[in-house]
Formats: structure tokens, sequence, C-alpha cells
């Protein structure tokens, strides 16, 4: 079973043009799409159980370092790009000046913790949706030639939702591969469905990774003291096209930076492209924004703290009495353990 992140474009060998799903609860959006004007886009199929069984990967000992011997993935794995930020720097902060870079040595283990929040209205219907929660244990390693490269092994996903929850534990035993850039962004990743997942786990699964990666506060390249501020810019084309925007200020201590972060995201246009179909809304308002706090190691991959996200958009259809209006909110946090 392939990837089924949402792409665009066409599909080059095993590496992928990123598209990603921002936000879109495809269900409760094919629903409400009834009195905009929409098409069904259909419902997620599960894989075929009859699919060899996967050799599951136990995850190294957090005393392991590094690795020369990194796993083989599977065949089927495929790479996706996450887009970078455009970083400048704004003031350079106090005291002596030093490079911050990610640069992992160490075997580090979280609790990366998502949620996505989308409750939908159209004009004198009952709102529907709610939240989807997703939490993924994850101990990672980088190789001993290319700290940047590092290993992913995924321990039994879980959920608030116990169905979630079940559907995900196919996932126990992934192992998956980040390729990193200096400035703690993510460049990409690359990831297989494992056999007898459904669509709608694996997009679960994918979704809690991208999205939490495109949150990832970048840091500057130039050397900077305590208090520096720096704004981060990324281009996200996704359902609806958007700019993000980060601002970002210094603190903690250049051994244990503390990345405090505004976070604003607007579209770049007014068009809304539902998932899985062909059918387009018009966005006629939008807000995300929030704030995150992420306290770096830099021997280790991730730091500890995310990015919380809370807005809306109204979406209008071929019936402009017909309004979709969306209250949407979202968390990207990693726990060290």
């Amino acid at each position: 079973m392939p990837s089924i992140i949402h792409y665009g474009g066409g599909v080059h060998g095993r590496r992928l043009r990123l598209v990603p799903v921002v936000l879109s609860s495809t269900v409760a959006l094919g629903a409400a799409l009834a009195g905009c004007g929409g098409t069904d886009s259909g419902g997620g199929a599960a894989s075929s159980s009859a699919a060899a069984a996967r050799q599951s990967i136990a995850a190294p000992a957090t005393t392991a370092g590094c690795t020369n011997t990194p796993p083989t993935l599977p065949g089927t794995a495929v790479t996706v790009d996450v887009p970078q930020a455009r970083v400048v720097l704004g003031g350079a902060g106090t005291g002596a000046p030093s490079a911050l870079t990610v640069r992992p040595t160490a075997v580090a283990r979280y609790s990366l913790f998502t949620n996505s929040l989308q409750v939908s209205q159209v004009s004198g219907e009952q709102p529907s949706g709610g939240n989807r929660d997703v939490t993924l244990p994850m101990v990672v390693q980088p190789t001993c030639a290319d700290p940047l490269d590092a290993y992913v092994f995924f321990g039994a996903p879980t959920s608030t939702d116990p169905a979630t929850t079940k559907a995900l534990e196919v996932e126990a035993g992934t192992v998956g591969r980040v390729r990193f850039a200096p400035n703690g962004e993510v460049r990409s990743f690359v990831i297989a469905a494992p056999p007898g997942v459904s669509n709608d786990a694996q997009s679960a699964f994918e979704q809690a990774l991208l999205q939490t990666f495109l949150r990832l506060v970048p840091l500057p390249a130039e050397p900077v003291g305590i208090g520096a501020t720096w704004t981060a810019t990324r281009t996200i084309r996704a359902d609806s096209n958007l700019t993000q925007t980060m601002t970002v200020t210094l603190g903690g201590t250049l051994e244990r930076p503390e990345l405090k972060a505004k976070v604003d995201e607007s579209p770049d246009d007014s068009v809304f492209r539902v998932p899985d179909s062909g059918t387009t809304l018009t966005v006629e308002s939008y807000t995300s924004e929030g704030n995150g706090t992420m306290v770096l190691d830099p021997a280790r991959a991730f730091g500890a703290g995310g990015v919380q996200l809370e807005g809306g958009r109204t979406l209008v259809g071929d019936d402009p009495a017909k309004k979709l209006v969306q209250k949407t909110g979202s968390v990207y946090r990693f726990d060290p353990k």
C-alpha cells in the first residue's frame, strides 16, 4: 500500500511532491458539502490483509549512541519532502554570539502528541465533527556517518478513541528515516505503510508526522546571543495555499536554547481544494494562529515542547446561503522520555 498523504503533481520514482492536507477532515467536510454544491469524496478502504507480514525491528537502547548499521527500509517506502522555511534574523541578542545547530549524537526517546480539532456547521444545520488525537511513541537514532540522517523506531500508537488505537496497532514496529537540516528542520522523511493497515489509519499516522514537521521552529544561520529574534516564513501547498510565519525569540541558555514562537498561517488566495475530489470552494475568511515553546538539546533530534494553533474558516460553494463554517485547532508536542 503506498503512502496516502495528499499529494499534488506526478509521482517520480519513490519521491513524492508534497501537498499536505492541513487540518481537514474529509468525512466531516464531505458530509457538509451537500449544502455547498460539493461532491462525495469517498471513504478509505482497508488494504489487503493477505499481504506478507513485515518483520518488526526492535528500537535501540537509549545508551546505544549512533549507528553504523542502520536498518533496511521496505521497498515500498516513499520519501516525502517537507517545505523549508526562509529564516531572517531580526536582532542578534546580547552576550557572546554562538551558532545554534542541531547535530544529534545520542539515541532519544519521545512521545509525540498530536491533536486536531475540526467542527463544521452549514448554515441552518447542526454542527458536526470533533477532535482526533494520536500519540506516537518513538525512538530516534542518528547514523554515525551523518548525524543529520536518523532512523525512527515507532512503538504502538494510541488515541483516546479506542477504534483509532485499534486501527493503528499495526504501526507498532514501523521504522522510518528522517533527514534533518542543521537549523533543526526536517528536510524529508521516509515511511512505508505496513501490511493490513487501513487507509484512514495510515493517513492519521502520516499526518501526525507531517503536520508536526511543518511546525518545527527553525534556527537562524547566523551566530546569536540570548534575546535574539528572527522570522521564519514557510509556504505550504495544501487544501488552501498558506504562508506560515513564525516570529521567534531566543531564551534559556546557548547550551539549552529555549525558542518562543508566535505563529500565524494565512491563505495566499481564496481557493479551497476538497481533499480526494476535484471540488473547490471559496475561502471567505480564514484564521489560524497560536504560539509554541521548544527547549532544544543539540545532541538530540527533537526538542521538548511544541506548537498550538487555533482558528477557523468560512467556505462558500455553489449556494452562497449555505456557508460552511469551521472551527479548527491543533496541538503538536514532543515529550522526551
